[in-house]
């Protein structure tokens, strides 16, 4: 029956009541508060979370761990992942706001919604994934001193703790954990293992590895996932590593394995197993090496499986199967080139321990090609490549001039059947290469498949080529062994900057060093005159290759001394060169070196020549044959080279007041000083920089002639020093292009800008011609709508410059969110191709600096005032 229509007009009218009384958030009644928790949980709060949720899941689902360090024990994601989840975490940001905004209910001081902490937890943990480390920590204080006694209340403290460690301030960190842990009870749902795992990150960012130790310990039992519980047992097997408890991180590592890991993870727990080996019986971890080794499985994994076995192999000194197993590391190497780095470099540094240097500088050489610049020994690897390299060009030419004056010495007959075996053995080592060659592609066209893995890992492998990651980085490892570490451009194949221990191989048409085909080189080394043709058949050329010969041999010598600290091989090199030569160029130098090298030893380590030939015997042979020479009056007193250490010191002060007032563009005054020096301090210590920024202050003023002549003085004054090689790479550059070279940086009037924290515009400089500025301003505000919704920016544009305009987005009320706004704006985003891809400059600024750019028109000024203040501090 249905009921009358004016009961059916009450009744809604009576609902509508009721829900509007129920809207007030300033009644504290069972419907009220009913109504608001309600709407709060199940409309804003639930579908942030799970949003929220959703983005930490697929940061951490795309996270790659890096096994060489200890792993993190919490992933927070790259800045790319930050700046790229922003969208969506600004929608958890907003929802959450609108929820609070709509429904709290702040009754008399006290929180009556008991959903709204929620709310607030999930604002700062989104601001905590945006990489916003500050505004999270705002909202974690604002909900643990705000909403005490709820359930929210610990759990903030703890991520209070967890933004600091980031922040590193781990005073903050520590009195935030201490707070919970202070707590006499605390809530049922309270997640202990998260809260010991945060204790043990805040003592390993100290430092306190022991101390790390035992609250993994107690974290792991208490993990509330899987997940959690296996990466925190694994990191606790490397702390074990780390500390030298080699048991506990073999049995730990284990217990890992058992876990049933992710695949990279239950493989590295294998490996790491074999690593922290250091004493006993390796039989059982060799022959759990050696069946991965039989398993395709592991087919890109064979190199790190070879590289733990080669460790087993040093920790039991044997050396020489410890190389094969590098060597084969190397050799069978598919995707993983950091593993390949860690190969080479293992390789080079038992060379150059073993004092095999040619071998090293080919291993360290190879290294640098492929070593991420970011890697902790990576400047060193560099400078060893480069130095031994050096070194490696001295033995070289030690080695073919003894060559050349060896076979100057046969008579025609045997000198002609000298050269014919040379020719056979190179006929022979050709062939064997070839036949190998010929025998590697038959096997692969027969077998193509070889040596893939067939079955998935971790998910279904694409079957298209470009779909499989691990098929790209075999081509991609392939093409490194052939051409190396080189960039994707035009022409790539012009120039070859592989690492020589990576190149072995070339097309056969390929152009060689030197011009030709590979054909007519060969054709070349097939000729008899081939090798004939250097050789010195006359006192004028024996002479040259002997002065050539003293040369390398104290080049090495000094290599030796300075920069390798070998004082044997160095003490070889010099006596090898007095002993070979009466007088040459470098005879007395080579003496004094003697002297010194010796006079160090008998001073620190209380060394006696038993023959006699120590430092004074080499002190009296230069002041009876050299008695007026500078090595001589250094000998008769020694407190010159205190002396001289002094004025060294002044010279320098001197030179760097020159190169500053290079850098303010006086480029005059600069020529000037330099040529004093030039003309009157011959043995100024900083004599070979003043002919280079004499070269620099001319080229500044667009001297081209005076330029390049300048760099051609430089480059025949001083051979072998950084300037020299400075010089060479600019004459190559002249010759590439008709360009000058650029002039030193600007620094901004003196005192003109000034460093501030408070609020700041964002500037985009924009040529006039060609540029569409309304267009611009455009897609800048919808980029600010998609990844600032919730900032409210203004954006305007003004002429500075005849040619240029500036388009100044104001509303940052401090440096850092400029700065944040500046990461995003620069980082690549879609939304701005054209715009952030073009060079223009785009910068934060304070209102004090833009009126004075705006004054002074010094964009490039102010540019290099905010590299060095704010991204350089960063």
């Amino acid at each position: 029956m249905r009921l009358p229509h004016f009961l059916r007009s009450a009744g809604a009218v009576l609902l509508v009541a009721a829900l509007a009384v129920g809207c007030s958030q300033e009644k504290d009644a069972f419907l009220n508060r009913t109504f608001h928790r309600l709407t709060t949980r199940d409309n804003g709060w639930f579908n942030a979370n799970e949003k929220l949720k959703e983005v930490v899941a697929g940061i951490e689902e795309a996270h790659v761990d890096d096994y060489d360090h200890v792993l993190p024990l919490f992933i927070y994601g790259s800045d790319d992942q930050a700046r790229n989840a922003t969208p969506d975490l600004e929608k958890c940001i907003e929802k959450c706001s609108l929820v609070i905004e709509r429904h709290s209910m702040n009754i008399q001081g006290k929180e009556k919604n008991k959903w709204i902490d929620d709310a607030w937890f999930v604002i700062a943990k989104s601001h905590f994934y945006k990489k916003n480390f500050y505004e999270a920590e705002r909202g974690f204080t604002y909900v643990s001193r705000r909403f005490k006694g709820e359930n929210r209340q610990m759990q903030s403290l703890v991520w209070l703790a967890r933004t600091a460690i980031v922040l590193e301030q781990y005073g903050k960190a520590q009195s935030a954990l201490d707070e919970v842990g202070n707590q006499k009870e605390l809530p049922k749902d309270f997640d202990h293992g998260e809260f010991e795992a945060v204790r043990a990150e805040l003592e390993l960012k100290r430092g306190k590895v022991d101390d790390a130790i035992v609250h993994l310990e107690a974290a792991i039992p208490n993990a509330r996932t899987k997940k959690e519980r296996v990466r925190w047992a694994f990191v606790l097997a490397q702390l074990y590593q780390h500390k030298g408890l080699e048991e506990k991180a073999i049995k730990q590592f284990a217990i890992v394995a058992r876990m049933s890991p992710p695949y990279e993870m239950a493989f590295h727990t294998q490996i790491f197993q074999a690593l922290a080996f250091n004493k006993g019986n390796s039989k059982e971890i060799r022959k759990k090496l050696n069946r991965m080794l039989r398993d395709e499985k592991h087919v890109d994994h064979f190199d790190m499986l070879h590289y733990a076995i080669a460790d087993l192999d040093l920790k039991e000194r044997k050396d020489s199967s410890a190389i094969d197993h590098l060597m084969t590391s190397a050799r069978v190497s598919t995707t993983d080139t950091k593993q390949k780095a860690k190969t080479f470099l293992r390789l080079a540094d038992l060379y150059f321990d073993d004092r095999a240097y040619g071998d090293a500088q080919k291993y360290y050489d190879s290294t640098q090609t492929i070593l991420a610049e970011t890697h902790e020994r990576y400047e060193e690897v560099t400078t060893r490549a480069r130095v031994l390299g050096e070194l490696v060009e001295q033995l070289r030419i030690i080695a073919l001039e003894d060559s050349l004056q060896g076979l100057a010495q046969l008579d025609e007959k045997d000198l002609e059947k000298k050269i014919r075996g040379m020719i056979r053995e190179r006929e022979q080592a050709e062939a064997e290469r070839k036949q190998a060659e010929e025998e590697a592609r038959a096997l692969a066209e027969a077998n193509p498949d070889a040596g893939r893995n067939t079955q998935p890992q971790g998910g279904t492998r694409g079957a298209w080529y470009f779909y499989d990651p691990q098929q790209i980085g075999r081509g991609l490892s392939n093409f490194r062994k052939k051409w190396g570490n080189r960039p994707l451009e035009d022409d790539w194949r012009r120039k070859d900057k592989s690492g020589s221990a990576l190149a072995d191989l070339t097309e056969e048409e390929e152009e060689v060093e030197g011009g030709g085909t590979k054909e007519e080189k060969e054709a070349e080394w097939k000729d008899p005159a081939f090798y004939t043709k250097d050789i010195p058949k006359d006192d004028a050329a024996l002479a040259a290759s002997n002065a050539r010969i003293c040369s390398a041999l104290y080049t090495s010598g000094m290599i030796y001394k300075e920069q390798l600290k070998d004082a044997d091989n160095a003490i070889e090199s010099f006596e090898v060169l007095n002993g070979r030569f009466e007088e040459c160029r470098y005879t007395p130098e080579s003496y004094y070196q003697l002297y010194r090298i010796y006079l160090e030893k008998e001073q620190t380590t209380n060394y006696f020549a038993p023959d006699g030939m120590g430092s004074q015997y080499y002190a009296n042979v230069i002041l009876e044959r050299w008695p007026d020479s500078e090595f001589a009056r250094l000998i008769r007193d020694p407190n010159v080279l205190q002396a001289d250490e002094v004025r060294r010191k002044e010279e320098e002060i001197a030179y760097k007041e020159v190169y500053d007032r290079y850098r303010q563009y006086l480029f005059t005054s600069v020529i000037v000083s330099c040529e004093g020096v030039i003309a009157n301090e011959p043995n100024n210590h900083f004599l070979a920089k003043y002919h280079m920024l004499r070269a620099m202050a001319l080229g500044g003023m667009r001297d081209r002639a005076g330029f390049r002549a300048a760099l051609e003085e430089v480059k025949i004054k001083f051979a072998g020093t950084d300037e020299e090689r400075a010089a060479t790479e600019m004459l190559a550059a002249l010759d590439r292009s008709a360009g000058t070279p650029p002039p030193p940086p600007k620094q901004g009037a003196a005192g003109s800008y000034t460093p501030d924290a408070g609020p700041h515009f964002f500037a985009l400089i924009v040529p006039n011609q060609g540029s569409d500025v309304t267009s611009i301003k455009t897609r800048i505000s919808a980029f600010n709508q998609l990844y600032f919704p919730g900032t409210p920016v203004e954006i305007t544009n003004s002429f500075l410059d005849p040619e240029h305009q500036v388009v100044l987005i104001s509303g940052f009320p401090t440096k850092e969110m400029a700065m944040q706004y500046h990461g995003l704006f620069t980082s690549g985003n879609q939304e701005l191709v054209g715009i952030n891809d073009q060079g223009y400059p785009a910068f934060p600024i304070t209102t004090a600096n833009y009126a004075q750019l705006y004054k002074s028109k010094d964009v490039d000024g102010y540019s290099a005032f905010f590299a060095q203040n704010y991204l350089d501090r960063q």
